[in-house]
């Protein structure tokens, strides 16, 4: 007897549910390419697993680009994971901690924040003198204190601009590492060939 083909967890939750939805056990046989004896046993058992273990009763899908699954695809691979649904589910559990807000890090968007508004107001008062004397017909005087102030501005600004991309580097290696940490032991168990 040839052997047939392993359903997965969703294949055998849609295959329950198509079944009490009339869907007859030959057809779902055919479908999924199993004999009527899974179908069976997968409709009778799927309540007594989904109770016994108690935490696995529920299927969440979702909808992704290409582009996203190959993504999440390459970043299991780099850590040596086979299985998107363990993953998931490890990631899932460890939401509590990697999707928290950043209380150190809104404090440095704060204060840089406040420093981009002392900015704002030194460039809008140089404007303003500008063309007050503009209007007024004077002729516009820039000396070179004037040429440091804005260069000094600008400076700042570049701070900032590097300071914010530094701050987003660093919560992304911290992210990273937690996430990295949350699905660590499923990398060891697929190299040792657990399931």
């Amino acid at each position: 007897m040839p052997r047939r083909r392993r359903l997965s967890e969703i294949e055998r939750s849609t295959i329950a549910q198509e079944r009490r939805n009339g869907v007859s056990a030959a057809a779902l046989a055919a479908g999924y390419d199993v004999s009527l004896k899974t179908i069976y046993n997968v409709v009778n058992h799927r309540d007594e697993r989904q109770t016994a273990n108690g935490s696995r009763s529920r299927v969440v899908g979702i909808r992704v680009s290409d582009d996203d699954l190959r993504r999440f695809d390459a970043a299991l691979s780099r850590r040596g994971i086979a299985h998107r649904s363990d993953a998931m589910r490890r990631l899932m559990l460890a939401a509590e901690g990697v999707f928290l807000p950043d209380d150190e890090m809104c404090d440095e968007l704060r204060n840089l924040g406040a420093a981009l508004n002392r900015v704002g107001n030194n460039v809008n008062q140089i404007a303003r003198r500008l063309n007050e004397a503009k209007v007024r017909g004077e002729r516009l005087s820039y000396p070179a204190s004037s040429h440091r102030d804005v260069r000094a501005l600008a400076g700042l600004v570049f701070d900032l601009a590097d300071q914010v991309q530094e701050m987003s580097r660093a919560r992304r290696s911290v992210l990273d590492l937690e996430i990295s940490s949350a699905l660590a032991d499923l990398a060891e168990r697929d190299e040792n060939g657990a399931e």
